[in-house]
């Protein structure tokens, strides 16, 4: 690699937000590092409160939906708020993520003060290390997550004459739990049981196994605790599992004896389980390197990034990844908004890096919970809340894939969350050219999800098309001063079944057709459009009310510009002037901008997609200034409607900064690559290797301020526009061959 990609500290961590994080796809740690007392917070991604045994729906939600149409229409927004209460769904034991415990490591030796303290964690292979010297002991520590071996792995050494004092324990915190020792082993159960999203009663069912394994000294179990005596190295291996779908066919393990599986390990075995680990993150990451002219801040940032997503989402995880990745701060649990699948930003933001970002295989777990659970739970919700055949997904969801509409007037209705998640499908396919996923998943679910959507539409007194109610998630407008949520035609809804036909045509035209491609063909030209303001700026609603909160974090109207290329500088100009005059209205005053991770990402993807290199670069470095935690975790801050005075953590603000990286230096979308669109002067000279386009193209890019060499791939035969400022260069490329596409005179032709 051009730089290390290691987050390195000089002190133990003293909270969360300065943990090193280690994850496998099924469980994640928060390692503190601290010699004296150890603290491994510990988290599983199937690890959630509630269930689903309630029945989410209303009676008669349909005809109260029809009567808050019909409210609308006459512009009774009283009478449309009425309405909604009837056809929201019912929360019930929706539940949430929560942690698991905490595994404490605490040394029963003097206090043992390092005269030189380092810990780290290195990035491109998963592991952390942490060591601290005295004037007559050397205490190392090295752990890492592993994917194959389904086991956390915690290595520990003493250089001293006594060796270890240790004693080691499970807290399950909040969470009613149970421990027993045997041997060498600590055992210990845990519910996810709470009551702030679910009646307390039911939730998930975690077993744990601690093995410690020690090359010298001794092993003694108490009651609840295993001590470990006079050894100078030893192993600690942790597996955990749930009883998470046992009611599902597709399950058939033991939770218990999968956990218990770790009994097996030997100390011998640490060298291979590392070898294996490190072996299987660094085949990975090292598919791609980025090099930013000494900007190794960002490159550091972007790489983070693709590690937090592939810990947390592997081909075999048990459920996507929900709003924390595979880790749990223990904040968001606590408040409002949950730790869950969110679907108006935060779900596809955690995903968006996956296919340019060469990790295409994190993308998985989605797709199949979406198939087993959202999607058959989708089609109730079609039936029971609008009465109409095929899909939808609502704002939110969990675990089980609840696809009801929320149980607040400010988030719903809004059916047309699963078809913005469902938009995967199709960049999953546009990137890797999987005909068989094409014709076995991606193809089925965008064409049922055109059917409720077709049905869906209605025509107004205009003549257009239009939709609703619904909300602009997550905002609302003033009448007669007061806040209301739901109408008719609002931007985003229309936005999205627009982008989910365009991409119905575009699969049809993939598979030589559909059964539903002649009736898309004549409703797309018949939508409402888009509409500028007077003021500059565009639409987020049909109708001309007030914002209630004019800088509000939610963008949801601008999707067209990105992650969609409805609106683009070169094809609709217009259009992409007022979306940058709502982004700068949106800052306007700058201080009560609701800045949070996953919004200032999106501002720089936006900027990124106006080809405003310098706009985008500007809100990177302003998340690297106010967002960003000593452990390069990109935090949520305690902004309006958060509900804690806590920062929250996401995954999405850094997976979303990883993107708009990328986006900064290659975009695909309109049949063209784009090479680096929006280049910052701050990045004169680079270099990106193994970046995925759109067609199954594999780019390696280099630059300075004179040339941009660029060597592309193709998985098949296929005709490509390359396009780098006002210049273009037509290539046929030939399937596995490599082309050369050069470029002169780069500081000339730089946009942005």
């Amino acid at each position: 690699m051009a730089a290390e990609k290691s987050i390195s500290f000089k002190a133990p961590a003293e909270s969360w937000q300065q943990a090193c994080l280690l994850g496998n796809g099924y469980m994640g740690q928060a390692v503190y590092g601290n010699l004296q007392e150890e603290k491994v917070h510990l988290s599983h991604l199937a690890f959630f409160s509630g269930s689903d045994s309630l029945l989410p729906y209303q009676k008669n939600a349909s005809d109260a939906f029809l009567k808050a149409r019909e409210a609308a229409l006459s512009g009774d927004y009283e009478g449309v708020s009425y309405w909604t209460k009837q056809f929201m769904g019912k929360r019930g034991n929706y539940g949430t993520n929560l942690p698991v415990g905490t595994l404490s490591i605490k040394s029963q030796k003097r206090r043992f003060i390092p005269e030189e303290y380092a810990r780290s964690l290195d990035i491109m292979n998963g592991f952390f290390s942490c060591e601290g010297k005295g004037e007559t002991e050397i205490i190392r520590r090295e752990a890492f997550s592993s994917y194959p071996d389904k086991v956390f792995v915690y290595f520990l050494e003493d250089i001293s004459e006594e060796g270890m004092q240790l004693v080691i324990s499970f807290d399950g915190g909040r969470n009613p739990f149970r421990v027993r020792c045997d041997g060498n082993q600590l055992y210990f159960e845990t519910r996810a049981l709470e009551s702030v999203h679910s009646d307390g009663t039911e939730g998930v069912r975690l077993f744990g196994t601690v093995k410690v394994c020690a090359q010298d000294g001794l092993v003694k179990a108490g009651t609840d605790t295993l001590f470990l005596e006079n050894a100078h190295r030893a192993v600690l291996y942790l597996a955990m599992e749930t009883d998470f779908a046992t009611t599902k066919e597709t399950y058939q393990g033991n939770p218990e004896a999968d956990a218990n599986a770790c009994a097996d390990r030997t100390f011998e075995e640490y060298e291979k389980l590392k070898e294996r680990h490190i072996k299987d993150i660094s085949s990975l990451m090292s598919r791609q390197e980025l090099r930013l002219s000494g900007d190794e801040l960002t490159e550091k940032m972007y790489q983070y990034g693709r590690y937090l997503l592939l810990s947390s989402s592997r081909e075999n995880s048990p459920l996507p990844t929900p709003l924390q990745g595979v880790w749990n701060d223990d904040v968001a649990c606590q408040i409002g908004w949950t730790c869950d699948m969110h679907l108006d930003i935060n779900t596809q933001m955690n995903y968006w890096i996956s296919e340019p970002g060469n990790l295409r295989e994190c993308h998985m777990p989605l797709f199949r919970w979406m198939e087993e659970r959202l999607i058959p739970l989708g089609r109730q919700t079609a039936e029971k809340c609008y009465g109409i055949k095929g899909w939808v997904g609502e704002l939110v969801s969990n675990a089980w894939g609840y696809a009801a509409p929320y149980w607040s007037k400010n988030l719903s209705p809004c059916p047309t969350g699963g078809i913005w998640q469902a938009s995967d499908y199709v960049e999953h396919y546009r990137y890797g050219q999987d005909r068989n996923f094409l014709k076995n998943h991606a193809f089925p679910v965008i064409e049922e999800a055109v059917e409720f959507f077709a049905d869906y539409l209605f025509r107004d007194s205009e003549g257009y098309l239009t939709s609703g109610p619904s909300v602009s998630p997550e905002n609302g407008f003033l009448v007669k001063g007061k806040v209301q949520f739901a109408s008719l035609g609002c931007t985003y809804e229309l936005l999205m079944i627009r982008e989910l036909f365009l991409q119905y045509r575009e699969l049809c035209r993939e598979t030589g057709g559909g059964r539903l491609l002649n009736k898309v063909e004549e409703l797309l030209p018949e939508l409402f459009p888009y509409r500028v303001l007077t003021d500059g700026t565009l639409a987020e609603w049909r109708h001309n009310y007030e914002a209630a909160d004019l800088q509000h974090r939610h963008t949801s109207h601008l999707l067209g510009l990105f992650p969609y290329s409805q609106i683009t500088p070169e094809d609709t100009p217009e259009l992409a002037e007022a979306a940058a005059a709502s982004i700068q209205a949106k800052l306007t005053p700058y201080e009560n901008w609701e800045d949070t991770g996953w919004a200032r990402s999106l501002l720089a993807l936006y900027n990124a997609r106006l080809k405003k290199g310098e706009e985008a670069c500007r809100h990177l470095l302003e998340m690297q200034r106010c967002l960003t935690g000593p452990n390069l975790l990109v935090m949520h801050p305690p902004t309006r409607g958060t509900g804690t005075e806590t920062a929250v953590y996401e995954l999405d603000g850094n997976t979303g900064f990883s993107m708009a990286v990328m986006e900064m230096l290659v975009q695909s979308h309109n049949g063209c690559i784009q090479l680096l669109p929006a280049l910052p002067e701050k990045w004169p000279e680079g270099q990106l290797k193994g970046a995925v386009a759109r067609g199954g193209i594999t780019l390696d890019m280099e630059w300075n301020q004179s040339v941009l060499k660029t060597e592309a791939v193709s998985e098949q035969d296929r005709k490509i526009v390359f396009r780098f400022g006002n210049q273009e260069i037509r290539r046929n490329l030939k399937a596995g061959q490599k082309t050369q596409i050069v470029f002169a005179n780069v500081g000339a032709g730089k946009d942005g």
